[in-house]
This record gives C-alpha cells, sequence and structure tokens, in this order.
C-alpha cells in the first residue's frame, strides 16, 4: 500500500504503469472550492480540456455549474451528450467541415444554448455559409483578445464593428463576449485583481456603446483559472477556470493563496536504479506526462523532496535523489506539471477513494479531437 498524506492506494500492484490516477474526494472537493470562490456556481463556465471526462462533467453539471467551455469538437459533443444546457465552442472555426459538424451538433440538441466565437470576417463569412445553408440560426460570441495576441479581436472600433456585422446576418445571433486572459499569470492577487479589474471595465465599455446602438450583449465569459474569481463575481459575467478541476505543480507554485488540491496523479514505477549517480530511473517518460513544462517541473514525487527529474525519454524518466535510493520495483506517485495534456495521455483515469480502493474509472471521453 502507498500511503501519503491524504494519498493512498491500497493496491498498487493491480495496476499496470504507468497509470493516472483521480483521487475522488480531492477532485470533489476542487469543484466545490471552484463554485465557492465564484460566488455560485451559476456564476461559471467551465473549461473541460483538463479532464475530457463525462464523468466529471456529470460532476460539474449535478454542482449547479451554469455551463461550459470547449476547446474541441468532441469536448462540445460530450458536454452535450451529458446533458449540459449552456456551452461555447471556445476556438475559431475555420474548416468549412467543421462549422457543418458544428451547426449538426446544434441541430441535434436544440433544447441547449450553444455558441462559437470569431473574431475576423472570415469567420462570420464561414459560418454564414452554413448558417444560411441550413436556414438554422448560430449563436456567436466575439472572441475579444485582451493583449494574449493568439486569438481575438482587440476591444476597439474593429470590434464594435464586427458585432455589428454580426447582427445584421440573417442566420447569426451575436450572443456576447468571450474574453480570455491567458497571458495575465500574476502571482500576487491584489494585482491580478487589478489585471481582472481592467479587462472587466473594457468589456462593459465595449457593451455600453453596442447596446447603445441597439445591438444586445446577453453574455460575457472571461478569465482562466488564475482570475475566475473576479470575473465571476462581476455583475453580468461569468468566470472560466480549467486546471484548477486537478490542479498540477506549475498552478501550485504561481498560486499558493487558492486552496485547491492535486487531484490528478500518475502512478510510476521504478525500473533501475544507479547508486554512483544518486539516480532513479522509473517508467514516467514523456509518453507518460506532459512535456511542456521545463524538465525540472515536468513532476514532483511524493514524499520525494529534492528529488529532481533529469533526463526523459519516450519511456524513461530519470530522477536524481537526495538520501536512500527507493528501491527498483518501488512504487511512485507523480503529480504532473501540467495536467491538462496529461490527461490526454491516458486512455481514462481510475478513481481512487480515501481508503486507497479502486471503485471506478474515468474514461477519457473527449481524448481524441474528432
Amino acid at each position: 500500500m502507498i500511503v501519503y498524506d491524504d494519498y493512498k492506494l491500497g493496491d498498487p500492484d493491480a495496476l499496470e504503469t504507468p497509470a493516472m490516477l483521480v483521487f475522488e474526494e480531492l477532485v470533489d472537493g476542487n469543484i466545490r472550492t471552484m463554485c465557492e470562490l465564484a460566488g455560485g456556481a451559476e456564476n461559471l463556465m467551465v473549461h473541460v480540456k483538463t479532464h475530457k471526462a463525462a464523468a466529471i462533467t456529470r460532476k460539474k453539471i449535478e454542482a449547479g455549474i451554469a455551463g461550459f467551455k470547449c476547446a474541441t469538437l468532441k469536448e462540445l459533443e460530450m458536454v452535450l451528450e451529458e446533458g449540459g444546457q449552456e456551452a461555447i465552442m471556445a476556438y475559431p472555426l475555420v474548416q468549412q467541415r467543421k462549422v457543418e459538424r458544428f451547426a449538426a451538433l446544434v441541430a441535434a440538441h436544440a433544447e441547449a444554448r450553444i455558441h462559437t466565437i470569431v473574431s475576423t470576417q472570415l469567420h462570420i463569412d464561414v459560418l454564414g455559409q452554413v448558417a444560411t445553408e441550413n436556414q438554422r440560426v448560430l449563436n456567436v460570441m466575439l472572441d475579444l483578445d485582451l493583449g494574449m495576441h493568439r486569438t481575438g479581436v482587440a476591444p476597439d472600433d474593429a470590434a464594435e464593428a464586427l458585432y455589428r456585422a454580426l447582427g445584421e446576418h440573417q442566420y447569426l445571433e451575436p450572443s456576447g463576449f468571450h474574453m480570455y486572459d491567458g497571458h495575465e499569470h500574476i502571482t500576487d492577487p491584489a494585482q491580478r485583481q487589478v489585471a481582472a479589474q481592467r479587462h472587466i471595465d473594457l468589456g462593459r465599455e465595449l457593451k455600453v456603446r453596442l447596446e447603445a446602438a441597439g445591438h444586445p450583449v446577453p453574455l460575457m465569459v472571461a478569465g482562466n483559472t488564475f482570475t475566475f474569481p473576479y470575473y465571476a463575481r462581476a455583475e453580468g459575467m461569468h468566470g472560466s477556470p480549467g486546471a484548477c478541476t486537478y490542479w498540477d505543480i506549475n498552478y501550485g507554485n504561481s498560486l499558493p493563496d487558492m486552496p485547491f488540491r492535486w487531484a490528478a496523479l500518475v502512478l510510476s514505477q521504478v525500473v533501475d536504479r544507479h547508486p554512483q549517480q544518486q539516480t532513479i530511473t522509473t517508467d514516467l517518460g514523456i509518453k507518460a506526462i506532459a512535456g511542456d513544462p521545463p524538465l525540472e517541473r515536468r513532476a514532483h514525487l511524493l514524499g520525494g523532496e529534492g528529488t529532481e527529474l533529469i533526463l526523459q525519454n519516450e519511456e524513461h524518466g530519470v530522477f536524481r535523489c537526495q538520501g536512500e535510493l527507493p528501491a527498483v520495483g518501488s512504487y511512485v506517485l507523480a503529480v504532473p506539471g501540467h495536467v491538462c495534456p496529461t490527461a490526454i495521455r491516458y486512455p481514462g483515469s481510475y478513481v481512487i477513494d480515501a481508503t486507497g480502493e479502486v471503485i471506478d474509472y474515468y474514461t477519457h471521453t473527449a481524448r481524441d479531437r474528432q
């Protein structure tokens, strides 16, 4: 049995490593905390890219969360099949066949309010063509660039003109603003709040101008895991967190004030060791855990203070350790540096209860893009 603080795993021999584990009480606690920080579940439009699991989506629906953000059509399909009543396809749809698939999902789930986003005239043209061919109205949000310069249009006159253009199309319904501030990775809470308030003011100013000209802006969804509470508690807005469902090393280090817990870990095994180099080799290769953080921040071994990942290949993860080395065959629990792209490395997660027993298996329903 593995025991480390609140983390217990009764029979690691029963699972083939590497394996992704979800600790049920901790993920449930993270969802409750998310809702509390937002001032209520009804103030949230949460991202599903972190977990991609229908079972976690159901938990969030049961918690009363208002709606969901999706990065792929497969994620959108998952949310709608689980009964989500509002969802945003928060990724620009440029390819016509993707727009056709989006329109088909809208038609198949008439009970739900489904949005997509635009930031250029081309987005409007492609959506408009498919909507016209199907004679079906599509809800479209304006994607505002708050400074990340990844997608979106700056909240200025060009944005106002684009929103007006949406309103002129027979089959496109302007449904609000999507505002992502993924560049605002600010550790200090007071500075985070100032940054969020700046974006709130920009969005509201644009909303006032448009509504004064007769163009309603019914929905404003903004933020990321760093800033979502400020948007969620702002009147007329929804906050949009993601990674705090599972939490990880990098968010934990950057946001020590936020009370989330690591809820998704990777079970790994020591397959070799080299005492002269003070290293162990595990099966925590790059195929087992996300490789986008710098090497030394990709994984933290529970109970392995001072242990550092120094080499990683496809199937091997080599750690330099302090003190006595774990024996070959020992099991270790690794906290991902970035949990969202770690989840897609596995078809699903084993669900662990408070006693350390495996009680369920959450399929990563939207793991594939299509």
